[in-house]
């Protein structure tokens, strides 16, 4: 083989032509300088004597297009990967099975030969038994659990300045109807407030599900219940209803609520200002029962002032259809 395939050949006539276009009609390539030569090419200056003395012909290396001669393993190669394809990568078990075939080389080969060819080793699985879907949804009855959390925003107040404040979301599990306030920080009194209002509007439920937030829990025991905190224990005593934790840093447990606060972020928020010392959305802004009812599903679990003021001339005193909340229809003022 005596051509090569890359670009090296027209690298040194474009050189040579350059520096003979620069010295004129006495350039001798033999008696080149040898340093603008490197400089122009970038060959080393060993590399560039070489290629002077052959005439300024690019060769290719003494060794190319030889072949290896055949190794030791040369015949055996076949019982090693069908021994590597069937999960055998014990060098010394192999090196016994190739002396039994007339193997005459040494241990070390083998591993080398096994080393390079680990891509023939079946991957390891672990056989076990069919479980079938293992998703499970979780499900509530109407007025069961609501999920409440806190979402932080930036807005822009009507001035144009910039703010940072606190967004409280209540959500039923069973239907989605949904409760957003705004309040300039997340302290306790705020929060209280909130559920109020949340309570208010959708209802006192038998549960309610959030975080670890620390106006809710202060810590948990050696035996791992939760510590209330003492004003929030009362606020629980007074209204009438249990509150559940979430598994610490795990926010899919009421995920609900936090599809409602990405929504509150990405949607409600959107180009809106909040009206200065309220945290009340400003006039134009959907209503909170316009906000959630695009989120609900079918089955809507209201409670029957509110079913009573969407039917007119209808009594108040009239007891619930089954499918509407019926715990959540109680007032904060008439729990126990």
């Amino acid at each position: 083989m005596n051509e090569r395939h890359d670009d090296l050949q027209e690298i040194i006539d474009a050189a040579l032509r350059e520096m003979a276009a620069e010295e004129g009609d006495g350039f001798d390539p033999q008696a080149c300088n040898l340093a603008e030569f490197c400089r122009r090419t970038g060959l080393t200056r060993s590399r560039a004597r070489t290629v002077r003395a052959h005439g300024f012909r690019a060769l290719p290396h003494g060794n190319s297009g030889r072949r290896a001669a055949p190794g030791v393993l040369a015949g055996h190669t076949g019982l090693v990967d069908d021994l590597l394809r069937k999960g055998v990568t014990n060098s010394q078990v192999i090196f016994e099975r190739l002396l039994g075939q007339g193997y005459a080389g040494g241990l070390t080969t083998v591993k080398t030969y096994i080393a390079a060819h680990r891509d023939l080793v079946p991957a390891k699985r672990r056989q076990a038994a069919p479980q079938g879907c293992r998703g499970q949804r979780f499900r509530t009855a109407p007025g069961e659990a609501y999920q409440m959390d806190w979402g932080f925003v930036a807005v822009e107040r009507p001035g144009g300045e910039r703010a940072r404040i606190a967004c409280f979301a209540m959500v039923c599990h069973h239907c989605g109807g949904a409760h957003v306030e705004f309040f300039p920080n997340a302290r306790q009194e705020n929060l209280l407030i909130g559920m109020l209002h949340a309570f208010s509007a959708l209802g006192v439920p038998a549960t309610v599900l959030t975080d670890n937030m620390k106006s809710v829990v202060v810590r948990r025991d050696a035996d791992g219940r939760p510590v209330w905190q003492a004003d929030y224990a009362e606020f629980m005593g007074v209204v009438g209803f249990r509150t559940r934790l979430c598994r610490p840093r795990h926010p899919y447990t009421k995920g609900k609520v936090e599809r409602l606060v990405r929504f509150v972020k990405g949607n409600f928020l959107a180009g809106r200002s909040l009206t200065p010392s309220t945290g009340r959305p400003p006039s134009g802004a959907p209503s909170r029962e316009a906000a959630g009812g695009a989120r609900r599903h079918a089955s809507r679990c209201a409670s029957t002032r509110r079913r009573a003021r969407r039917t007119p001339g209808r009594s108040r005193s009239r007891p619930r259809s089954s499918g509407t909340c019926a715990r959540a229809g109680r007032s904060p003022s008439t729990a126990s």
